[in-house]
Order: structure tokens, then sequence, then C-alpha cells
């Protein structure tokens, strides 16, 4: 079982790509190569493949503060969990469950609005993670760009102190408490603590019915 996440960016039209496409990429980077494990395209979509699901939700926080960094940038995010059952040249050509669940249900078009959404094969899960997505998304909706620098650091860097962050942006330490406090980070790390216990279940669960299958 894997995960696939799934972004349009909203007003990608207004900026240079150069300005997003950078940073997008690096991060991208370090989870393989491309157009295997990510991809980017049409100037204004992306696919990202997560091996581990339980990790999803970390990884989905990181990509929008990445966007909320740019003024007037924003993205829809979507996690598709599931498999992929037919490997092919890069991520779109594969099939599976993990690319349909990314892809099901999204409005056409170019997106207007951000949203954040979960879609697996168990409906009381997709109930349960999009209602929290839902409170989530009102406060990450409302990241400034100095929250959503000091989001991504600490998440990215969770062995460094407050004050290294603080060095690191050049700010005081009370600056970068204060950020992480308005941005409700430590809310969205327990988030992410749950988010990873379910998953984590609903891939034993899925594994174990698996072999049972098999034998």
């Amino acid at each position: 079982m894997i995960a696939v996440i799934s972004g349009q960016i909203i007003n990608a039209w207004k900026h240079n790509p150069n300005i997003w496409l950078f940073k997008l990429k690096r991060f991208f980077g370090s989870f393989g190569a491309a157009p295997q494990k990510w991809e980017i395209f049409g100037g204004n979509a992306f696919l990202l493949k997560v091996s581990y699901p339980e990790e999803s939700l970390f990884v989905g926080i990181i990509i929008k503060a990445i966007f909320k960094q740019i003024a007037d940038l924003d993205v829809c995010l979507k996690i598709g969990v599931g498999s992929i059952v037919e490997e092919g040249a890069s991520l779109r050509s594969c099939k599976g469950t993990a690319l349909d669940n990314a892809f099901s249900s999204q409005d056409e078009g170019i997106a207007r609005r951000p949203t954040f959404n979960f879609q697996s094969a168990d409906k009381q899960l997709n109930e349960n993670i999009n209602l929290l997505l839902a409170f989530a998304s009102q406060h990450m909706n409302d990241w400034t760009v100095a929250e959503a620098e000091t989001v991504e650091l600490c998440m990215l860097f969770p062995e460094k102190s407050q004050q290294e962050i603080a060095d690191w942006l050049r700010i005081k330490q009370s600056a970068v408490s204060q950020r992480k406090a308005r941005a409700k980070l430590e809310l969205l790390l327990q988030l992410n603590a749950y988010y990873q216990k379910q998953l984590k279940q609903y891939s034993d669960s899925a594994r174990i019915e698996s072999e049972v299958r098999e034998d």
C-alpha cells in the first residue's frame, strides 16, 4: 500500500513558475527521481508518490507551507491511498487504486479555492480524516508568508531548536514561538500523529486481508 498526493496550484498563472518550481522540485527530489516518483505537469498540477502512506499527511502539510510562502498562491491537495498494480513510464501512466483515489472527485478545470482531501477504500476512515482536515485547513488557509516559512522549517528540521530556527530566519526566538502558535503547528503535529496511527492500522488490516486471500 502506498499514497499518491495530487495537487492543483491556485493562481499559478499569476506568477513566474520559477518562483515555486525550484523549491518544489528540490523537495520532491528527496523522494526519488521524476517521472516515476513525481511529476509536475500542465503548469499547475503535480503528483507525488509516498511509499509509506502514514507519512503522507506530514508531506502534504509541507507542500502546503511551500505554496503559502508566495502571496496569492495556494494549492488543492488530495491524498489517495491504495496500490499500484501496473507500473508505467511515468507516475501518471501507472494504474491502481492509489492513483484512482488521488484523482477521484476532483473538480475539473482550474482550481479556485484551496482544499485538502483524503480518499481510501474505507468510507468511515475517509469521513473521519476529511472532517479533521476540514478543521485543519481553516488554519492552514490563513497562514501568513512568515508563518508558512516557519512551519516548513520546523517540520523539515525537527531536530533544530527554536533558537536555531530563529538564527536561520534572522529573527528573535520569541518570534518563532509566536509564529508556531499562530500557525497552530502543535495541533497539526497532533493531527499528524493521529493520522499516522489510523493509517498504520488501515495498512496492517489491508495487508492481513491480502494474505488471507492468497492462502
